[in-house]
């Protein structure tokens, strides 16, 4: 079932065609269309099932994320506002504060540049995040395509969970086939781990 976004992406294809024309023919034009219709052309596009079409989408992605380090965050917030949600707190989320503190830590006439990865999931603002999710849906779909397991389910295996392409061998490492080879996944240490052994670290100190 196609859904309200969906049915705008021809509507945001057309505009995305006519920004970058644009950006092309006129040394003066920016590349604010251009950004704010190829994020809002990614977010609307149907659900691909084939490699290639994936990997130009993901190509896309990446052009449109390199466009967005050339702008600072001042420009970055005309083009996509931060969300006006203020309860953050309340749900240990991020909101409209969160992301004004962190913007502050950076000089907001100056580049984002190469921190903008980070700067894309610190921010507030639904289309961002769908942009984000979307990426990470064109990374997970090339990994499947690729013979390994979806960023997801890796994920799960290194927690040391049971998922339904992988499996253990007799020392608990969990792996998954590829090509017809086992692959090793590597295990995430528990937080709670090294807590504790930080902890008995300082407190053998104290007492020496």
């Amino acid at each position: 079932m196609r859904t309200k976004r969906q049915d705008k992406y021809p509507l945001y294809l057309n505009a995305f065609i006519n920004a970058v024309k644009g950006y092309k023919d006129s040394a003066e034009q920016d590349a604010t269309k251009v950004i704010l219709y190829g994020v809002k052309l990614i977010n609307s596009k149907p659900e691909v099932e084939g490699y290639n079409e994936t990997l130009s989408d993901f190509h896309l992605a990446s052009a449109i994320k390199e466009m967005m380090g050339e702008l600072t965050p001042a420009q970055f917030m005309k083009i996509f506002p931060i969300e006006k949600d203020f309860k953050g707190h309340k749900w240990e989320m991020k909101d409209y504060f969160y992301t004004m503190d962190y913007i502050k830590t950076m000089d907001a006439n100056k580049p984002i540049g190469e921190s903008i990865l980070e700067f894309l999931w610190e921010y507030t603002n639904w289309d961002i995040t769908n942009f984000n999710v979307q990426v990470m849906c064109y990374l997970s779909a090339l990994r499947r395509h690729e013979g390994h397991l979806n960023m997801m389910e890796e994920f799960m295996a290194s927690q040391g969970m049971d998922t339904p392409n992988t499996f253990k061998n007799n020392k608990g490492q969990a792996l998954y086939v590829r090509n017809g080879k086992p692959v090793k996944i590597e295990q995430s240490k528990p937080v709670h781990l090294k807590l504790i052994k930080d902890t008995k670290k300082a407190q053998s100190g104290a007492t020496e």
